[in-house]
């Protein structure tokens, strides 16, 4: 394959494990030693993330009711942290009032703790819940 191509395509067998074998082009396309894999329900799609370590956090928010304001909001909270990479994003509003955000990010580009992280998401308006955890490690 060229690498002028703008992608690049396998049929993988898809088997039970903790592990992803990737053909060694992929390998070396990639240069990271670490993949994010997340699973989409609602597609059953698989998204895999290239990463520089293990250490990848997840964030969820539950959400009372959101407000006009709450884009602007994270988005403030997430500059002061020094968030500026988030690998994957995603939304949904179940109901008026029962709205959930997630993200996974890697930590070290966080310049507060995650004390204090969630205690700034915490202050957002509309915000019921914050989950703040490390993705686990296959």
């Amino acid at each position: 394959m060229s690498n002028k191509d703008m992608t690049q395509a396998r049929v993988l067998k898809i088997i039970k494990g903790n592990e992803v074998t990737l053909p060694a082009d992929f390998v070396e396309g990639i240069g990271q030693p670490y993949g994010l894999a997340i699973l989409i329900m609602k597609d059953k799609s698989v998204k895999l993330y290239p990463v520089g370590s293990s250490k990848v956090l997840y964030l969820k928010l539950d959400i009372e009711k959101l407000s006009k304001s709450f884009l602007e909001e994270l988005t403030n909270v997430f500059d002061g942290a020094g968030l500026e990479d988030v690998l994957f994003t995603s939304g949904i509003c179940q109901a008026q009032n029962q709205c959930y955000y997630e993200c996974y990010f890697t930590p070290e580009q966080l310049r507060i703790s995650h004390d204090a992280m969630e205690k700034e998401l915490q202050s957002i308006t509309g915000v019921q819940k914050v989950i703040l955890h490390d993705v686990p490690v296959a």
